[in-house]
């Protein structure tokens, strides 16, 4: 598997996580949702 393919599978696991520690905190983080995404198609589809 190639490093960046790993990199970006990391990526997206650290984002659920979050995203699921947000949810259960009953907050949101609108500013970090925006960015994840914009920046996911683009990781999704190199």
């Amino acid at each position: 598997m190639k490093l960046e393919h790993k990199k970006n599978k990391e990526f997206y696991k650290n984002c659920t996580i979050y995203f699921e520690f947000l949810r259960k905190k009953g907050t949101m983080d609108y500013d970090f949702e925006d960015e994840y995404f914009f920046t996911m198609p683009a990781i999704s589809n190199h």
